[in-house]
């Protein structure tokens, strides 16, 4: 039985995050297990004269092959890959999974073998990207695997996936647009902003974010949606921030993490859980301990931790810094195979200052 909010998804993915339009080419990756959202987006692709590629994927499959590739494996990049990043003019990355821990007996080492050689492929896409050769969105599918995570069952967790994206509005694109329009607000003040000085919990930490750019995430590449974020200036990060809730990152449970930063750089790292993984990440290259992002949430529809990062960095009230990946549409420089999102909530005595001046306090821009 078709679910009307996959439908209702479906057409805002194609109408309004990517606004496929006629001759458009269309990659559609995600996990199999999200066969009901592909079909509802090939429905709406076609409908509106796109071309669907649809790339469903296995994780036992994936997990398998980083087990037993030899070093040369995990290091090859195939033509095929190549392709896939140059020829769609759109891009929708479903997320979900039966098993959240399906890499956790992998070793990490390996992991981030693979990941520094698929690093090409991230910065190539983000180049087509900032130019505009393409248009790319990610999105949830909601699955047990998730639901588990968050303490839900199956059905309250969709529930809660789509009225996160305001699926069930008599008109969920005219909400996305006025929230566009009170995020785009924020980001035009914080534009003229040089540096940000976050204050909470065991947190102190100073940005620099003078010339950078900051970009309204307003459902167009994230769904659902809900932050303004920007690349800090590379080498100018100091201080220190510990994240309220949990950072699991390819399948890995990570959590308390603490980093403290001199020079842009983290030159010392802490977790209650997952700090042998946290460590191996942060060396996989050279530009995975420098910042890539600095953000605030702002869905007011997402008010606690899911385990899962595309709800966990929009909830209102939070901030979040990714390491790794800049993003060159924002002035971003800084390269890498990581990007890894850690959230900090500041509802209960947080404070920001831009320039001295405090701008947000208890989860609430001022």
């Amino acid at each position: 039985m078709r679910d009307p909010r996959l439908t209702t998804l479906a057409d805002l993915l194609c109408r309004y995050s990517l606004e496929v339009g006629e001759g458009d080419t269309v990659l559609i990756d995600g996990p199999a297990l999200a066969q009901p959202l592909f079909v509802e987006v090939v429905r709406k692709v076609t409908e509106l004269g796109g071309h669907p590629m649809v790339r469903p994927r296995l994780e036992r499959a994936q997990a398998v092959f980083l087990e037993g590739a030899s070093e040369e494996q995990l290091r090859t990049v195939t033509e095929l890959d190549r392709i896939e990043v140059e020829t769609p003019t759109r891009s929708l990355s479903v997320w979900g999974q039966r098993n959240n821990r399906f890499l956790s007996g992998i070793d990490p080492d390996r992991q981030a073998t693979r990941s520094a050689a698929t690093r090409q492929l991230f910065e190539r896409f983000f180049e087509r990207e900032a130019a505009g050769e393409v248009r790319w969105c990610g999105t949830a599918f909601p699955c047990d695997a998730s639901a588990q995570d968050a303490g839900m069952s199956l059905t309250e967790w969709e529930d809660f996936v789509y009225s996160a994206g305001h699926l069930e509005d008599p008109d969920p694109i005219a909400f996305w647009r006025a929230q566009s329009e009170r995020q785009d607000r924020i980001a035009k003040r914080l534009q003229h902003v040089r540096q940000l000085r976050i204050v909470g919990e065991d947190t102190d930490l100073r940005l620099d974010v003078s010339g950078r750019k900051w970009m309204n995430a307003d459902g167009r590449q994230n769904f659902p949606d809900g932050e303004v974020f920007t690349s800090p200036v590379e080498g100018a990060t100091e201080g220190h921030i510990a994240f309220s809730l949990d950072a699991p990152y390819n399948g890995n449970d990570v959590a308390g993490v603490r980093l403290w930063f001199e020079g842009g750089k983290v030159v010392r790292e802490e977790a209650t859980k997952g700090g042998r993984f946290l460590t191996q990440m942060l060396d996989m290259d050279e530009g995975a301990r420098y910042l890539g992002e600095a953000a605030f949430g702002m869905n007011e529809e997402i008010r606690h931790g899911t385990r899962d990062t595309l709800f966990d960095e929009k909830i209102g009230g939070t901030c979040h810094v990714a390491l790794g990946m800049g993003f060159p549409e924002c002035g971003g420089s800084n390269s890498s195979g990581l990007h890894w999102d850690m959230v900090c909530d500041l509802r209960s005595g947080g404070e920001v200052y831009a320039d001295g001046e405090v701008i947000y306090r208890d989860g609430q821009f001022l």
